[in-house]
């Protein structure tokens, strides 16, 4: 028996099936991750990353193939449960922070936690971990576009995942800035034994992961593991 966290088994994902014009945008995707792991999966735009990254979150169908956290096989849940997966079990971090405007940056985080039936208590503890504590009475229009990102962490870690999924959480910031929300991920990855996999066109970020799955044109090319794994401060962003 896998003892592999995520087991994802010929993953494939094909628009307007049956169509002259079909598009294969994942072509029998298979790997396996490590509870802890943290896995870069780069590929240039149009490669098919972030079709795998909805599916491996739940937000899209696969056509074929099986995809499974621990025991629970996420292809085959009803609707019902696989919203159950996507609030208590999956975090999301992506490009634009989609934080909610009128609602600071603890309320942002605290919704997220009592949505995931949390009582509210470990919302100042995150935000403490993201380095923001200083900063939860602020609204986003008063935080920085890398302070926004770190409430972003911050509303996907309350809840405890046991994967985080990461779409290019670099993209909308500058090389600095950047470079400090990947040494968080890493933070959060470390302390909280949290997998992580961090979809990205930026090959720099790959040089800090613990392994490189490489997609191009719906397929891995490559699944390789860094001999040396980076800090980000070590990277020539």
């Amino acid at each position: 028996m896998s003892m592999a966290q995520v087991v994802v088994d010929n993953l494939s994902k094909i628009y307007n099936q049956g169509q002259s014009n079909e598009i294969v945008a994942l072509d029998n995707i298979s790997f396996t991750a490590e509870k802890g792991e943290f896995i870069v999966i780069l590929g240039a735009s149009g490669a098919g990353k972030t079709t795998l990254l909805n599916l491996l979150g739940g937000m899209d169908n696969a056509t074929s193939g099986s995809y499974k956290i621990d025991d629970v096989e996420v292809t085959s849940l009803s609707d019902s449960e696989l919203t159950k997966v996507r609030r208590d079990d999956i975090g999301f971090v992506f490009q634009f922070y989609n934080l909610m405007p009128n609602l600071t940056a603890y309320e942002n985080v605290m919704i997220a936690e009592l949505v995931a039936h949390g009582d509210g208590s470990r919302s100042d503890t995150v935000l403490e971990q993201v380095e923001l504590k200083e900063r939860r009475n602020n609204f986003p229009s008063e935080l920085s576009g890398g302070e926004q990102q770190r409430v972003s962490i911050a509303r996907a870690i309350v809840k405890n995942p046991r994967l985080l999924l990461c779409d290019e959480p670099t993209g909308a910031l500058d090389s600095k800035t950047g470079a400090s929300i990947i040494k968080l991920l890493k933070k959060i990855n470390k302390e909280n034994d949290t997998t992580v996999i961090v979809v990205t066109h930026n090959a720099n970020i790959a040089q800090v992961a613990d392994r490189v799955i490489r997609i191009a044109d719906g397929k891995i090319i490559e699944d390789s593991f860094n001999e040396i794994v980076k800090d980000p401060e070590e990277i020539d962003w």
